[in-house]
């Protein structure tokens, strides 16, 4: 292009009213910078370069704030930039520089030039824009935040209270009030006649004494002023555990001003929140206030009042001596109850202590409950309640002094187990009851308990997961394994082995302790489930787990060095499911055990991921398979013969987006969904729609060969084979017209098998080609030890090649290898003339790259124009 041409696409894009142009090859990367406006300040980026993508490596770490460095080199990579624009005409992204040690917001929008063969990338000062809208965030958060405040005493007001409400009530009409909560109704006396008497400057100071009197007793609690003289104060956590005694602490204090005549006087009323009977809000405040105007009549009446409170669920006062010896009978208990749940009751209080796992799976409102035995039956399936019910009704009125009894019941995700309860009454020297215990065998988890360490398994780690996401806490997910462990069983034999994995399952479980759960999943791999949120205290913890197995590890006085590999999942988004987060698991435990040497990985760990945001991203990815796999599309880069550059295949291409996430890179999901077992159903449509495609490309191209990839993953299921087959005779493709492309990672499969595949498929006329050759150390003992039709030369090989010698000799004398193992040389990453002039010097039968087309869709090479 000439000099005008250039200067016409900069005015193109000086159009768009940017500070600052890059004009950029997007072959060799050679650019132009033109600046409109000093948006870098005193800091000096030249005219001119020769790799922009390089370049712009080198800049960000200099001129952008640390926090947006990797995420900006992200963005800013050849192959993201071209793979955005293959969906959206724009690519934009904010960040910001540090100018002069001060930050300052810019926006890049990427597109291609009307050349299409030039990327311009503008750069705009959004500085006072960003500046503006932070500013009004500002005064509408403070706007907002005042507009919850009473003006007078500082706190929240009625329409926060409102919110509040509202938010409760929405709770509990989706079952989703796991804790206990009580309201305080307190109505500040004789306010009006203050008012009347003295000034209202005087009401002010008694409605603010008052607040502060509430304040200070009730310190960890909101309170609300929702009226002129009115209060309210919502209780849960320490001060709903303490209420009684605190809200006796406000009554004596009320007591002691009115006897003194100084100081406000409250009345007051608590109501709590009953699970069972209660289905408002509105109706626990009804009961608060109602014992308010009984404590208001009589603190007037001048008689000696009680704290205006209820008597009833959950307000019975438990002598501490009674709820010691409850704590110790049930940790009794529990010793000789493994694998059930422990419940042990208070009959003279009807107070009860449940096992955490029980609670946390039926979503109880706590280990601690009164009238257990009324919230245990709101959970039990409608056709077994009569029984349930008569069972329990007899124990508490001496009827019966044991029960055995099968019922269904409702876990937190609304499924039913059949559980079988046991339990007797503990009589006192007087013959009076004083406790009902027992156990709740759980029948579907009998099944969930690994025989050879006994902690629960994949399938119960899964079912807590589960629990675990639908109770809405914040948790963490450790997968942590053996490395190398088939090498102990050939050594010391299968009885040896099986001895470490129950050494290693029980350290584990004493290491995480009171901290999580400890689970065994396949194989040499183990999980834990924790709501320890200190990712630094995890790491540490597991570098000295990891230390002690390095270094001191030892069985029958047997030294054992293992080497452990671990993943790390935080869970603060409750919209993925189970599934999801195995996947991101197994994902990071590849990621250790492959690229870290056993370190521990976090997923999404690198801080150009927001780790939140790609689980949910990856939740909607997997779930769209689900359903008709929406989403997916397939876009197909040509396949061009070496010599005549004529179209003689396409490699398909997958790729995901949708209207709220935009189109997501590939590099982002695959990996990930790789590991998936669901990814199986995806391969198989991944096929099916390309070969239909295909079919369509072969009328214009007769002698067009589809090449599909696979993953290792696929290959493992005993059906794959099947599968291809089906795949081909349902879209009625000839199978000589398919070619099926494996990696290098595909080493870590049994080469038999692998052996068995490709020899099975090529039987039926099936190609096969050995992709991104050159990219690891297998690749010529996989080439040595399988008959593929074609290897594919990966572009790292070849992308030096205009400019080192060495590159081009090593080109050749792979070209030679393939050939003489009778194989087809593909070479991938064209991106110039050059470098196609070079590679026809040697046995390369085809080429793919940008040179001749970026992926595209499939009406895009339909309607292509051959050169």
């Amino acid at each position: 292009m000439d000099k005008q041409g250039i200067f016409d696409n900069i005015a193109e894009s000086l159009a768009r009213s940017y500070d600052i142009i890059y004009y950029i090859n997007a072959d060799n990367g050679n650019y132009t910078r033109f600046t409109g406006a000093k948006i870098y300040g005193d800091n000096h980026i030249k005219e001119n370069g020769k790799n922009f993508f390089r370049d712009a490596m080198t800049n960000a770490e200099k001129i952008i704030v640390p926090k947006d460095v990797e995420r900006v080199k992200f963005k800013l990579q050849k192959e993201n930039i071209i793979s955005a624009l293959e969906v959206k005409k724009l690519y934009s992204f904010d960040y910001s520089l540090l100018i002069d040690g001060k930050p300052k917001f810019a926006r890049a929008t990427v597109s291609w030039a009307s050349d299409n063969l030039h990327l311009i990338i503008g750069v705009e000062d959004t500085d006072e824009e960003i500046r503006r809208e932070n500013a009004l965030t500002d005064v509408l958060s403070l706007a907002n935040e005042t507009s919850r405040r009473d003006s007078l005493t500082g706190i929240k007001n009625k329409t926060a209270f409102n919110e509040l409400a509202d938010a409760i009530q929405m709770n509990i009409n989706n079952g989703l009030v796991y804790l206990p909560f009580a309201v305080i109704v307190c109505d500040l006396n004789d306010l009006k006649v203050i008012n009347e008497t003295f000034a209202q400057a005087t009401g002010d100071g008694h409605i603010i004494a008052a607040c502060r009197l509430i304040c200070n007793i009730f310190t960890h609690s909101p309170v609300f002023r929702v009226g002129g003289d009115r209060f309210v104060v919502f209780l849960r956590g320490l001060d709903y555990e303490n209420r009684n005694v605190l809200f006796e602490d406000l009554h004596d204090q009320v007591l002691d001003n009115l006897k003194c005549q100084d100081g406000p006087v409250i009345a007051a009323g608590m109501a709590v929140y009953n699970s069972t009977e209660d289905k408002s809000f509105s109706a626990v405040m009804t009961r608060a206030e109602n014992l308010m105007h009984d404590d208001k009549k009589a603190l007037k009446s001048g008689e000696e009042s009680k704290p205006a409170f209820e008597v009833g669920d959950g307000n019975v006062s438990i002598p501490l001596e009674r709820k010691e010896k409850l704590e110790k009978l049930f940790n009794a208990f529990s010793i000789f109850a493994e694998g059930t749940y422990v419940y042990l009751c208070d009959m003279r209080y009807d107070y009860s202590r449940w096992s955490k796992k029980a609670v946390d799976l039926f979503g109880l409102p706590s280990e601690y409950m009164l009238h257990a035995g009324k919230i245990w039956e709101k959970h039990i399936h409608p056709d077994d309640v009569e029984i349930y019910h008569s069972g329990i009704e007899a124990i508490f009125a001496g009827g019966a002094n044991s029960h055995d009894m099968q019922y269904r019941a409702r876990k937190l995700s609304g499924e039913y187990d059949v559980c079988t309860c046991r339990g007797v009454v503990l009589y006192s020297p007087k013959g009076i009851p004083e406790y009902f215990c027992g156990t709740i065998r759980n029948h579907s988890l009998q099944g969930n308990i690994d025989n050879l360490t006994g902690l629960r398994n994949q399938y119960g780690f899964f079912e807590d997961l589960e629990a675990s996401i639908l109770k809405g806490d914040h948790f963490k997910v450790i997968i942590v394994g053996i490395g190398k462990f088939a090498e102990i069983n050939e050594v010391y034999g299968y009885h040896f082995g099986n001895l470490v994995l129950q050494r290693f399952g029980r350290l584990l479980f004493e290491h995480a302790g009171n901290k999580g759960s400890v689970y065994r999943l396949d194989g040499t791999k183990f999980a834990i489930i924790t709501t320890t949120t200190e990712t630094e205290s995890i790491y540490n913890s597991y570098e000295n787990f990891r230390r002690y197995f390095r270094e001191e590890f030892s069985i029958d006085d047997k030294f054992m060095m293992l080497e452990l590999n671990a993943g790390l999942l935080s869970i603060n988004n409750f919209s993925i499911d189970a599934q999801t987060v195995y996947a991101c698991l197994n994902y990071a435990y590849g990621e250790s055990k492959l690229h870290r040497q056993g370190d521990m990985v976090e997923f999404g760990s690198s801080v150009n991921q927001d780790k939140r945001h790609r689980t949910e991203v990856l939740h909607v990815i997997r779930t769209s398979i689900m359903y008709d796999y929406q989403g997916f599309f397939l876009l197909y880069q040509p396949v061009v013969d070496s010599l005549t550059e004529k179209v003689i295949g396409a490699e398909a291409l997958l790729r995901w987006k949708n209207e709220e996430y935009g189109m997501v890179p590939p590099d982002q999901f695959i990996p990930v969904l790789e590991k998936d077992p669901i990814f199986f159903e995806l391969g198989q449509w991944i096929l099916k729609t390309a070969l239909i495609g295909a079919k369509k490309l072969r009328e214009k191209f007769p002698e067009f060969i589809i090449n599909v990839n696979l993953s290792y993953n696929q290959l493992e299921k005993p059906n794959f084979v099947d599968m291809v087959l089906e795949a081909l005779a349902e879209t009625e493709y000839p199978p000589e017209a398919l070619c099926l492309e494996i990696t290098e990672r595909c080493r870590l499969l049994d080469i038999d098998l692998l052996k068995n595949i490709i020899v099975n498929l090529r039987g039926r006329g099936v190609k096969m080609a050995l992709d991104d050759f050159g990219t690891g150390f297998s690749s010529i003992g996989l080439v040595r030890s399988l008959p593929f039709d074609v290897i594919k030369i990966d572009r790292s090989l070849v992308m030096k090649i205009e400019e080192n010698p060495q590159d081009r000799q090593l080109v050749g004398s792979i070209a030679n290898l393939v050939a003489n193992y009778g194989a087809k040389v593909c070479v991938e990453g064209i991106e110039t003339s050059a470098m196609r002039d070079i590679l026809l010097n040697y046995e390369v039968h085809s080429f793919q790259g940008y040179y001749y087309s970026r992926p595209i869709p499939l009406d895009d090479l339909l309607n292509r124009e051959e050169k």
